[in-house]
């Protein structure tokens, strides 16, 4: 007679979860990895791609099938949040090769004439300088984007951000440095 030890899945680890869909295919760990991760995705690809929710959902969908893919090349000493957002922003950069052309387009058209700057401070609610904030992301490039994403709305750390973006920790925070001071600049009239 052969017993089966019961497993509290909600109370593993991420990493511990994937190292059971890694040795034994554990559709129950994936399951829970799945159900840890996939709100998250669906916001990130929502936000990232201008509010396309069936797209945000179709490649939800496509970031867990690749993880499935390569669970097996699936390193131990990887933190599972970086391998997720590594594999999502990956997804993103392919719809961004996409849609070149579309930005080719829009970046032959000629510039828009700045206003002329009014120095007087408005106080205002959160939503507006939500809005505010969102429109002078959709002005930046999308490398820009992604970096305000991954740091300020999924909360990674630098070292998490360098290893998704592939770049050093140093250019990580040279960019989020230079971000933040523009938007700093651009936002002042909402302190």
């Amino acid at each position: 007679m052969t017993f089966t030890l019961f497993t509290d899945y909600k109370a593993l680890t991420d990493e511990q979860l994937m190292e059971r869909v890694r040795l034994h295919t554990s559709e129950k760990a994936f399951e829970e990895i799945y159900h840890r991760y996939a709100r998250l995705l669906q916001g990130f690809f929502f936000r990232r791609l201008g509010g396309n929710e069936e797209q945000a959902l179709d490649l939800t969908q496509d970031t867990f099938l690749r993880m499935w893919g390569a669970r097996e090349q699936y390193a131990l000493n990887v933190n599972v949040r970086t391998w997720v957002f590594t594999i999502a922003y990956n997804l993103c950069k392919n719809i961004y090769r996409q849609n070149m052309h579309e930005q080719e387009y829009l970046d032959s058209l000629p510039a828009e004439e700045p206003l002329a700057e009014d120095n007087t401070p408005i106080i205002l609610d959160a939503a507006t300088f939500d809005k505010a904030l969102q429109q002078e992301l959709l002005g930046m490039s999308e490398q820009q984007q992604m970096l305000f994403e991954l740091r300020f709305t999924q909360e990674l750390t630098v070292p998490e951000i360098a290893r998704i973006l592939s770049i050093p920790q140093g250019t990580v925070k040279s960019r989020l440095h230079t971000l933040t001071e523009y938007l700093r600049k651009k936002l002042k009239n909402y302190e």
